[in-house]
């Protein structure tokens, strides 16, 4: 008889400190799918969902899928909007009982109104309907706070091993082949958590360099489960440091066959080398001065000059309405510049309802929370283009995949274009430019809301990457946000020996 497989994911990255909840209606209007809606929007993409249904192919199962869902980054999820998806999960699992497996693609850094750890108390709820003996596994964002209450209710979790994440459909695949042995009965998973004094660390687990914290941890990575027996897979979480959590921070997940001691060792061995490099980065980020003079030098050659603005990247959790470099920008002689994106419903909506080739004035950006990033600008420019915002994946990064930034339309301010969205989202692809007549690879300079995963799409084709720090939320000075809950003493707030 073909197994019957139990999937649903709601994923989302909380930071603490963002003033902003996520409500069930940020969930609705960025991804939120239900029942055979799943499999229309998900089959054939190069996400975790590609890969339980390509998974469901291979072997047969039969898969209930009730939901799929995501919300930009942000404040903690409301209460409301956690009980929803709850009930929408349990009511599914209770009514299509029994069940051979569970497979969950989840992000593993979802924070709740009521309670800090959102993905572990599902799991507690999941496991209390399906018993001790069905296999639950699941899968991880590497920016994971990855809970004891996780590693206890899953028998299998893996975890992305690329910032930028382009291994999603191949981690939820782990994850799945190996739901698929232990239905079977040819292993019996257990995971092995290990955590140590670091709230930040192994450098957001970035993979697009040749060098750095996670390579090192990669190498060791791939040689343990070479050479260890009984060693299914190892994730390696590095945390996400701006959710405030008695578990914020990286932590190692081994996933053997059982329980032998070595794999908790393995775990306890693989975590100190998060410890001894916690202050190594692979990038640095410049004062917005510094910013505008190398955006000021001559071109060097093809493409455009890359800025990432990972302060008030919203793929961290930020606002996405800073204006401190558009301001610089404005005020600077830099020619050709475009900035994607300033989130702003309001404007957003005077833009759009003005019409192609109208001059608006707008106080644009900084509505938030002014004192992260720059107040509202007053600027007067023509709109040259409007788009719903809607946009299909084609670069490495979730390829397949449809995102949303909202009805927006582009603003032209004369020496710099700007895309004035309705929801906030990271840059992560070359079509949210192109949907306004804009060819990326064609600007002089292209300030990215975004941190790591844009990197995947547009490093390839830019003559040079800076990032710069223009005051938002996802900052390293970790010591200006009021933590509560954070286990101490604790690097970098504490010194730690």
């Amino acid at each position: 008889m073909p197994r019957k497989v139990f999937a649903a994911s709601v994923q989302h990255e909380t930071h603490s400190f963002c003033i902003t909840p996520t409500t069930l209606g940020d969930f609705q209007k960025t991804l939120y799918l239900r029942d055979a809606e799943v499999e229309r929007a998900m089959r054939g993409t190069r996400g975790e969902w590609g890969a339980v249904f390509d998974l469901a192919d291979e072997f047969g199962w039969t898969v209930v899928h009730p939901v799929a869902s995501f919300a930009q980054p942000g404040g903690p999820v409301t209460t409301h909007a956690f009980e929803h998806f709850s009930e929408i999960i349990l009511d599914a699992l209770r009514k299509n009982l029994p069940f051979d497996g569970i497979l969950l693609p989840m992000h593993g850094a979802m924070v709740v109104e009521d309670f800090d750890d959102a993905e572990g108390e599902l799991l507690a709820r999941i496991r209390k309907i399906v018993g001790p003996k069905v296999p639950i596994a699941m899968s991880l964002d590497v920016h994971a706070n990855a809970s004891v209450e996780m590693a206890t209710h899953a028998d299998i979790i893996t975890t992305y091993r690329t910032t930028p994440h382009i291994d999603m459909y191949e981690t939820c695949e782990r994850a799945g082949r190996l739901l698929e042995r232990a239905m079977k009965g040819e292993i019996r998973p257990k995971v092995h958590r290990a955590q140590g004094p670091v709230m930040f660390g192994i450098d957001e687990g970035r993979t697009v360099t040749h060098w750095g914290p996670m390579r090192d941890m990669m190498k060791k990575v791939a040689a343990a489960e070479a050479e260890i027996p009984g060693v299914l897979d190892i994730g390696v979480n590095a945390g996400f440091g701006w959710a405030d959590t008695p578990f914020t921070g990286p932590t190692v997940l081994v996933n053997g066959d059982g329980s032998d001691p070595r794999y908790q060792a393995l775990a306890d061995d693989l975590i100190r080398l998060a410890w001894d490099q916690r202050g190594i980065y692979t990038i640095d980020f410049l004062p917005i001065a510094e910013g505008i003079r190398i955006a000021m030098e001559p071109r060097s050659g093809p493409g455009p000059l890359l800025i990432g603005d990972y302060t008030d990247n919203p793929g961290g959790g930020a606002h996405g309405d800073g204006t401190s470099f558009l301001k610089a920008l404005l005020e600077s002689k830099v020619e050709d510049a475009v900035v994607g994106h300033i989130a702003d419903p309001e404007s957003a909506k005077i833009g759009i309802d003005a019409g192609i080739g109208a001059t608006v004035t707008l106080n644009l950006g900084g509505k938030t929370d002014p004192r992260f990033g720059g107040t509202p600008l007053k600027v007067t420019g023509k709109v040259l283009a409007i788009a719903d915002g809607v946009y299909t994946r084609k670069g490495k990064y979730a390829t397949g995949t449809v995102g949303t930034i909202g009805p927006s339309f582009l603003l032209d301010l004369g020496h710099v274009r700007v895309i004035v969205s309705s929801i906030k989202s990271q840059i992560d692809d070359r079509e949210q430019f192109r949907m306004f007549g804009i060819e990326p690879e064609k600007v002089n300079v292209l300030l990215c809301k975004a941190s790591n995963h844009f990197r995947a799409d547009f490093e390839p084709m830019a003559r040079k990457l800076i990032y710069i720090d223009s005051g938002g939320i996802v900052s390293r000075n970790f010591a200006q946000f009021p933590y509560r809950k954070v286990r101490r003493p604790i690097w970098p707030l504490d010194k730690v020996e």
